[in-house]
């Protein structure tokens, strides 16, 4: 029971530690803590598993607690639950066919999926952030397509009625849409307004939907409403979805990838 209370008093430290310096690497944490670097996994694990901290490729991020309404920006979220984002990024690029018409919108997980699209050939995408827009039309086999709009600072994407616009003259082959958050009895979740607007058209206007999204957002609410597990055909996620969660949703039709 000693040993225990013990750990609990290191994480609580630990915890303190990460909060009061936004980030913080396990060396350093081991340093600070004076036990092993596997120790300090182990710990770091538990902490994330709890929802108190974010980890990364070394390290650990401060779990901020942000409003419903409120998004992280773009370099934040690229830094959390990189390998996980990357897996799932090349699982998802493996559905893709070579020819297709693709609609995605802006975020670090679809950024992901671009990345790894890029040695496709003949793609017409159609998306409302410029990140995803210079990555992709770096292959010259491809086309890209931007949409006009409102610019929002932090996130590189475009929202707002020219962007929803533009959106409502196409018609794709496929969506493949992020996601803030995820409840199994209810949907999928952003949050923002007008992104949920423009996530929900691509959605309406493509043949099939694919969400790509790190198990940490399911269980998580955001302000806005997306759509039904009906209106999505595929998620892709990481290996970390409960057993429970999956069944859940494969029970709502969707078939479930976890990478």
């Amino acid at each position: 029971m000693m040993k225990k209370d013990f750990a609990e008093e290191r994480r609580a430290k630990l915890l303190k530690y990460i909060n009061s310096r936004n980030r913080a690497d396990v060396m350093e944490l081991a340093e600070f803590a004076q036990v092993t670097e596997a120790t300090i996994r182990r710990d770091l694990i538990l902490m994330e598993n709890e929802k108190l901290i974010y980890r990364t490729h070394g390290g650990a991020l401060q779990r901020e607690q942000r409003a419903l309404w409120q998004a992280t920006t773009l370099q934040e979220r690229v830094s959390l639950f990189e390998d996980e984002k990357d897996r799932i990024g090349q699982f998802a690029a493996q559905l893709i066919r070579d020819g297709e018409s693709i609609m995605m919108d802006g975020g670090s997980t679809t950024l992901a999926v671009a990345r790894h699209m890029y040695v496709h050939q003949r793609l017409l995408v159609i998306t409302n952030t410029s990140t995803i827009g210079e990555l992709l039309v770096g292959n010259k086999n491809n086309q890209v397509i931007l949409t006009g709009g409102e610019l929002i600072a932090g996130t590189n994407s475009v929202i707002g009625p020219s962007a929803e616009t533009a959106i409502r003259q196409y018609r794709t082959d496929k969506a493949i849409i992020g996601v803030s958050g995820l409840l199994l009895e209810e949907g999928f979740f952003s949050a923002i307004p007008q992104e949920a607007e423009i996530k929900r058209l691509m959605i309406q206007n493509s043949r099939e939907t694919i969400v790509v999204s790190d198990s940490s957002k399911i269980g998580t609410s955001a302000l806005c409403f997306i759509c039904d597990f009906s209106s999505v055909n595929k998620l892709i996620t990481d290996k970390n979805i409960s057993k429970t969660a999956r069944e859940s949703l494969e029970q709502s039709g969707i078939e479930v990838f976890c990478v």
